[in-house]
């Protein structure tokens, strides 16, 4: 049941049917569409309809989200002016930007948790999701594209790679031991390279007395830290 109840303050937009020949398009828009992405959407379109999300600027009646889906309502009723209901906003011009990339932001609308969206593609008809074969190979579900012959003809080529997948998996494992040996050697010689002090005075006289106190030239610029670690005593 529809209650007449009064609206959250967080509602901003106002509902309403207007012409198509009423909306404009924002010519600085800066979402563009891949042929293939646009057949999706087209077919999506065509199956469900139109189903909201069309954010209009009552400010010059400026489109500010849904450029690709009205492209498509365009395209399907051939050039006909035709009624569309919107969600109308009066922001300023600088909002209406702000809004506009908000609103087709990625960073601003989550990302597909691969797991849970793998449970679900069984149950669909992808392509009218919107999905390709390449999202279903990435999904990991690509499978389901194979027909019976060619999911058995992968099987009998996986038993008959096993042994080349084991032989391969050994040498890998080899080449991580012999690299995890280089990357040891390497981080013991930098610590070597890494072996030294330096000692500063506040004058040359002051390094001069210093060294003629452990029996050094004075124009000496090292000292072996061994040799000198047997000529002092550990101060606690």
């Amino acid at each position: 049941m529809i209650m007449n109840v009064e609206l959250n303050k967080y509602f901003k937009s106002e509902s309403l049917e207007v012409m198509r020949s009423e909306i404009h398009f924002a010519d600085y828009n800066p979402r563009v569409i891949t042929e293939e992405a646009k057949k999706s959407l087209k077919r999506g379109i065509k199956k469900y309809g139109l189903l909201g999300g069309i954010i209009v600027n009552k400010q010059g009646m400026k489109l500010v989200s849904g450029h690709q889906r009205l492209s498509i309502m365009d395209e399907l009723n051939k050039g006909v002016d035709y009624k569309i209901r919107i969600d109308l906003i009066d922001v300023s011009a600088s909002q209406e930007k702000e809004l506009n990339i908000l609103l087709n932001n990625p960073n601003a609308q989550g990302y597909w948790d691969f797991d849970a969206l793998r449970e679900l593609i069984p149950d669909i008809d992808y392509k009218d999701a919107g999905l390709t074969e390449e999202d279903l190979n990435l999904i990991g579900v690509d499978f389901l594209l194979q027909t019976e012959e060619e999911s058995q003809l992968a099987s009998d080529l996986d038993e008959l790679m096993l042994p080349v997948q084991e032989q391969k998996q050994e040498k890998k494992d080899h080449m991580k031991a012999v690299k995890e040996e280089v990357k040891q050697a390497a981080k013991e010689k930098a610590q070597d390279l890494d072996a030294y002090i330096m000692l500063s005075f506040d004058s040359f006289n002051a390094k001069k007395l210093f060294m003629e106190r452990f029996g050094y030239g004075q124009f000496e610029k090292f000292i072996k830290g061994e040799v000198f670690n047997n000529q002092i005593e550990r101060v606690e």
